[in-house]
């Protein structure tokens, strides 16, 4: 007990002369990691990409032509078609801006 008591108390001061710091940590705790499963020709991949620069969506892109192991989660998270977009552990097949809104606004978003 007295060693998380200290523990709480070290993290405090810490912190305590950089709020921005602890803020941004725990930002990054709430925004949910986005992949999305993809290929170079497919325009509603190209849709989905436009659509996260314009909204300043962080995302990391998996081309499943070029990556056998791309591929490999594509198909193990059920992916029929390209995009397949996981937002947290929601799957969305397509390019759905609405089903995309929807699973984004269910995290707190940074203030700029």
């Amino acid at each position: 007990m007295l060693q998380r008591l200290l523990f709480a108390c070290l993290l405090g001061a810490f912190f305590a002369g950089s709020g921005a710091i602890a803020q941004e940590a725990l930002t990054d705790i709430h925004a949910p990691k986005v992949t999305m499963y993809a290929t170079a020709t497919c325009g509603y991949c190209a849709k989905a990409r436009a659509y996260f620069a314009e909204h300043a969506v962080p995302y990391e892109e998996r081309d499943i032509e070029k990556s056998e192991q791309a591929a490999a989660e594509w198909k193990a998270n059920g992916g029929v078609g390209t995009p397949l977009i996981l937002i947290g552990t929601a799957k969305i097949n397509g390019f759905d801006q609405s089903r995309i809104e929807a699973e984004l606004a269910k995290y707190p978003r940074a203030e700029a």
